[in-house]
């Protein structure tokens, strides 16, 4: 089943924004990808406030893609903040990227309620091979809740 909607990319690195979008690009994946690249631009994306307060050009996401990496308050914090709002933190998978050390990021990724990590790969195929498997799953096979209704 494929998803219809936003996927939500939290990332700083404008490099590697411009990666991702290329992956998925080259991944054939049209879906709008919109950017927000801190934890405060990210609470207020989530709100609806500020920039982001009409739901029709910033609707929530059916998929967040999370650098825990971020200037300022890190990715940690936006999972911390999710997971306080129990009307936001099951409505849409949270997979994170992690680039820096993989056994602590991960156990504290999960604690905060991430439902996928994955190391951020450098290599380009191997990024666009991830992108298409986070595709393969959490977007055509995985079901959210209302998929079937």
């Amino acid at each position: 089943m494929t998803k219809h909607g936003t996927v939500l990319l939290i990332e700083d690195d404008a490099d590697d924004v411009l990666r991702i979008k290329k992956a998925f690009a080259d991944a054939e994946l049209f879906y709008p990808l919109t950017t927000v690249n801190s934890c405060k631009d990210t609470v207020a994306y989530f709100s609806g406030e500020g920039a982001y307060a009409n739901r029709d050009s910033f609707p929530l996401p059916f998929l967040v893609l999370l650098s825990l990496k971020l200037a300022g308050e890190d990715g940690f914090a936006v999972l911390r903040w999710l997971y306080e709002r129990p009307g936001l933190r099951k409505k849409f998978p949270v997979v994170v990227w992690s680039a820096g050390d993989p056994a602590q990021d991960i156990q504290l990724a999960y604690e905060l309620g991430a439902q996928s990590c994955l190391v951020k790969p450098i290599d380009y195929q191997q990024l666009r091979t991830v992108v298409q498997r986070v595709n393969d799953y959490w977007i055509d096979l995985n079901l959210l809740p209302g998929d079937l209704l």
